[in-house]
């Protein structure tokens, strides 16, 4: 062939070559592009129906422990477990856990801090507590109640059984209608009589009243082992006289506590 020819074919094959490569670029960039708008468009689905179900509930008003509350109440959620995993995300001091069989956890150097409505401290919880760090754990109630100490306050720790993290923490929280409900019975049973009191209370459990407010771990101890308990401290009783300390044994009255318990996600 002519160079003239020859060249002209080696150009037109080169060209050709371009063209394939970046019909093949332009296909791959396609096919990105078309994935990210259905990955956006997926996502702000989830988000829409998120809206729409907290829109329901006119008065969260962007209130995130409301929102929590109206989708449970809605039957989209939540467990005891499901909550506080949810408020675990929410807060860094859950990040470190310990062993649920480390009764013996080093308090020494640890202090208490708030996350949510909970105060955090050392030690995986209830079972943690004995004689000999029992003033730390009181400390901690005390710092609760700085938080929550009216008469329509309680502060709760629950049972090993009952909880999702193996983290030390204290529920602050203002208790709705079987709250008052309950602490209305135990004043009748405890606040004009000395002493430790039963019957009719949950999970088998008992109550005392103590004047002011006092070391409530303390307390509680001096009704028995506390290890698999719910331990609940109701301020500002009898009057606004002092502190009824309630043993729960081997199970959760939280969420009842709290009015957001929902029997359908037990």
């Amino acid at each position: 062939l002519p160079i003239s020819q020859a060249g002209s074919n080696a150009c037109f094959a080169t060209l050709g070559s371009r063209a394939t490569k970046s019909k093949a670029l332009f296909g791959k960039m396609l096919s990105k592009l078309v994935a990210l708008a259905s990955f956006g468009f997926a996502i702000a689905s989830v988000a829409d129906e998120q809206r729409a179900a907290l829109a329901v509930d006119d008065e969260c008003m962007g209130d995130a422990e409301c929102s929590l509350n109206a989708l449970q109440h809605r039957g989209e959620a939540l467990t005891d477990e499901d909550t506080e995993r949810t408020d675990d995300l929410l807060n860094p001091l859950a990040a470190v856990q310990y062993r649920d069989d480390d009764a013996d956890a080093d308090v020494e150097g640890f202090g208490w801090r708030v996350g949510g409505d909970k105060m955090w401290g050392a030690g995986a919880g209830i079972e943690n507590v004995n004689g000999g760090n029992v003033g730390y754990y009181n400390s901690g109630m005390s710092a609760a109640l700085a938080h929550c100490g009216g008469p329509g306050c309680a502060l709760i720790v629950n049972p090993p059984n009952a909880r999702s993290i193996n983290h030390f923490h204290i529920h602050f929280v203002h208790f709705a209608g079987y709250g008052a409900s309950l602490k209305k019975s135990m004043e009748s049973k405890v606040c004009s009589h000395g002493g430790w009191h039963g019957g009719g209370l949950p999970c088998g459990g008992k109550a005392k009243f103590f004047p002011g407010f006092p070391g409530v771990f303390s307390a509680a101890m001096g009704g028995g082992s506390i290890h698999h308990a719910s331990v609940i401290a109701w301020p500002m009783s009898c009057g606004g006289g002092g502190t009824i300390v309630q043993i729960a044994y081997g199970c959760s009255i939280e969420h009842q506590i709290r009015g957001d318990y929902n029997p359908h996600h037990r």
